[in-house]
């Protein structure tokens, strides 16, 4: 006798709500980050700003294609675009969602990176100006003693460090950047399909030998990895913030808060995604297909799955407003002649 087929389940929340919702966040972070890129665009020469560019393309990547159909599925547990869209929608979502975790660590490293240089920089200049200082004493102390009838006066070369090369490299980054991104998404386009299940449709890869290896490397790449990077920077961070020499970089300090900003960012509204999709999909591997998708019908787990979404959305908004709100030259675009004040200090 047949099992008898599995109820579709309820949305969480009524569809017409929640299209409203993702219309609004969506359409408030595009617009964030278009005035952002607007913004910055002419000087993409800068590293940060270059780097800061490429965040925002990823999060429009992210709101195109991944987050909104991410979201529904989650509400109704089903799939409801079409096989295309699924493929589509996996290979975009672990590309978009892997660049701006890399972005974010590479902003801060960028930072970090730029401080040293200008550090190691100033101790040069110190250490050049008592040179020619001592050189200087001794050549007066020698026009004492010799006959003062020369009629040119000692030369001196002074450097002008503001002419010296200070930007870090930003080609070697980018492309490990979006080379990974690249490489991690390829086996999602393969692989990915519709799979009909008794509740419904779901967006899932095809079961191959291959889908638990891929399941493995994003789990490495797109959380191990990532949180080990950002918990070793943000410490780095902390110490530059705190460091009795931060008066040499006044300018980066906002640059600093940024980069810590965007990883408390990360750990709080992209991380807690991450890791229970890694739940769900280790929590089920020895499930066959069928079984495989039944789990996340219970309530709790699938309000947890939304919430996590819904966090992860946010996430492209608030990231243009963090650049806009900490960075004074972006500030600056947008004060409309309130902030007078706060560019003479810039």
């Amino acid at each position: 006798m047949s099992e008898p087929a599995t109820p579709a389940a309820a949305p969480l929340f009524p569809p017409l709500v929640l299209a409203i919702f993702i219309a609004c966040v969506a359409g408030a972070a595009s617009l964030a980050n278009c005035a952002l890129i607007a913004a910055i665009i002419r000087r993409a020469k800068n590293g940060l700003f270059c780097f800061i560019i490429q965040l925002s393309i990823a999060d429009f990547m992210l709101l195109s294609v991944s987050i909104g159909p991410e979201l529904w599925s989650r509400n109704t547990q089903t799939w409801d675009f079409g096989r295309s869209s699924c493929v589509a929608f996996r290979g975009i979502s672990i590309f978009a969602s892997t660049a701006s975790i890399y972005l974010v660590a590479i902003i801060a490293l960028h930072t970090l990176a730029t401080i040293n240089l200008e550090d190691k920089l100033a101790a040069q200049k110190v250490k050049r100006n008592s040179t020619e200082e001592d050189e200087e004493m001794r050549s007066s102390r020698h026009s004492l003693v010799a006959s003062s009838d020369t009629s040119t006066p000692p030369r001196t070369m002074n450097l002008d460090y503001r002419l010296v090369d200070t930007r870090v490299p930003i080609a070697p980054p980018t492309f490990f950047v979006w080379f990974l991104c690249a490489s991690l998404s390829i086996p999602e386009f393969t692989l990915a399909t519709t799979i009909r299940l008794d509740h419904g449709i779901v967006c899932s890869l095809v079961d191959s030998s291959h889908k638990l290896n891929m399941h493995f490397m994003l789990a490495l790449f797109n959380f191990f990895l990532p949180v080990l990077i950002m918990t070793t920077i943000s410490f780095l961070i902390i110490f530059k913030l705190i460091s009795k020499k931060r008066n040499n970089f006044n300018e980066l300090v906002p640059a600093l808060k940024l980069s810590l900003c965007l990883i408390v960012v990360y750990f709080v509204m992209c991380a807690p995604r991450t890791l229970l999709n890694l739940y769900g999909i280790y929590s089920t591997a020895t499930m066959d297909s069928a079984k495989e998708h039944t789990i996340i019908n219970e309530d709790w787990l699938r309000f947890i799955n939304l919430i996590c979404s819904t966090l992860h959305l946010l996430s492209t908004l608030v990231r243009p407003i963090l650049c806009i709100s900490l960075l004074p030259r972006i500030r600056k675009k947008f004060s409309f002649g309130f902030g007078k004040r706060d560019a003479e200090h810039v």
